[in-house]
């Protein structure tokens, strides 16, 4: 099935959280001057229009990043550890796009490094295909953008299978972003199949995993993130896994059906999201801890927000 469109969920709740794990994320690997390699495997069109059809017809925006720049821009009191993530947002929405991952993975990536981005939906590989150059002019006004010499690869494929046949990368230093749909059951197992090999590819690599909070979902959830997790310890049991969540309402507030139905419900399809992350940055837990209970109070609903960061 190819029905998700990001587009109407761009700048929800569950962005916020995977695009703060990514920015630390590659900014870390930025602090070396030394080269290093991204798959975004599931990238989307990386430039999204907040006051577009999709976008106003859901309005998950509006409890999201607009609801968190409406507080920072009064509230002097928010972590100045979202500051850079703040400032990037500021700067694409003054273009007039909302930023996604490859926005981000583009933008900051170092010299000499590797992007690949993969897109199976056909249109949203256009539209990726067509933004990238946006980014890019947009990008040079950024003080942290060094790009120069850098290796850009766009396809239209499965990113899951591009891992099967890209690993390791000849630059060996670097991270997976996987950030799929979820429409069907068999995404958490594929999820799980492809990540547990990319480890064992491409062990040293810091993978980036998010997942959805779903109700009707909660088994196939557990499952991937325990299966990762005894492969990769079963592997080397000194590897070092993260799992963070942002939960802005309660598991038995509703019922979820998929991402992809109840567009325009009043309620939303999940109650909250996660990350989980194999080989973290140093300092990724600290890091979260100390925005994810700011983030969780804001943008829960009627204060039933919360937030959980474990090393495993």
């Amino acid at each position: 099935m190819l029905s998700y469109l990001h587009s109407f969920h761009a700048g929800n709740h569950a962005d916020i959280l995977k695009h703060i794990t990514l920015l630390y994320t590659q900014s870390y690997f930025n602090k070396k001057n030394k080269p290093y390699t991204i798959f975004d495997t599931h990238s989307g069109r990386a430039l999204y229009d907040l006051s577009g059809i999709e976008a106003c017809k859901t309005k998950e925006a509006l409890n999201g990043i607009e609801r968190l720049l409406e507080d920072v821009k009064y509230n002097k009191n928010y972590p100045q550890e979202l500051n850079s993530y703040i400032d990037f947002v500021l700067h694409f929405l003054d273009k007039g796009f909302y930023p996604g991952s490859p926005c981000y993975e583009r933008s900051l990536l170092n010299n000499g490094s590797s992007l690949f981005l993969t897109e199976l939906h056909k249109s949203e590989y256009q539209h990726l295909e067509q933004n990238i150059s946006k980014i890019e002019k947009y990008s040079v006004e950024l003080k942290e953008f060094v790009s120069k010499g850098c290796y850009i690869k766009i396809e239209n494929r499965d990113g899951f299978s591009l891992l099967k046949t890209s690993l390791p990368p000849v630059i060996k230093r670097g991270f997976i972003l996987c950030d799929p749909s979820y429409e069907e059951k068999s995404d958490y197992i594929n999820a799980s199949e492809i990540l547990s090999y990319a480890h064992k590819k491409w062990s040293a690599a810091t993978i980036l995993l998010w997942y959805p909070l779903l109700s009707n979902r909660k088994e196939e959830i557990d499952g991937m993130k325990q299966s990762i997790l005894s492969t990769v310890k079963n592997r080397d049991n000194h590897t070092e896994v993260l799992d963070a969540t942002l939960l802005v309402d309660t598991p038995d507030s509703h019922i979820e059906t998929s991402l992809t139905e109840s567009i325009g419900s009043e309620k939303p399809r999940l109650y909250g999201s996660g990350m989980f992350v194999i080989n973290p940055c140093w300092n990724t837990d600290q890091h979260l801890i100390a925005v994810l209970p700011y983030l969780a109070k804001l943008l829960g609903r009627q204060g039933k927000g919360s937030y959980s960061v474990q090393m495993l």
